[in-house]
């Protein structure tokens, strides 16, 4: 599930293979319209996809000349960025 308002959408739930495909057909818009923040504080189970969301994230907000924030990220997330090699692409 996704909440947004005018800067911020807080991700919350799972953020897995299963629900990427929906989550992120719910961001787009947001992150076009220039939601500046992802808060993932409220996110309770994550899989490899939860970093492919991110990623996306910050690539469409990257290719509109916009920094994206990334909040309340799980540790699961770093454990996972680590495993595939992608720690350094995390935002801190």
């Amino acid at each position: 599930m996704i909440a947004c308002d005018d800067t911020c959408c807080r991700i919350a739930g799972a953020v897995t293979v299963d629900s990427v495909g929906g989550l992120l057909r719910e961001l787009q818009p947001q992150l076009a319209r220039g939601v500046e923040t992802l808060d993932f504080s409220e996110v309770e189970a994550v899989d490899s996809a939860a970093l492919a969301l991110m990623f996306s994230a910050m690539r469409q907000a990257r290719q509109a000349n916009r920094t994206l924030t990334c909040t309340g990220l799980p540790s699961s997330f770093t454990t996972l960025a680590e495993l595939y090699g992608v720690s350094d692409l995390l935002p801190t």
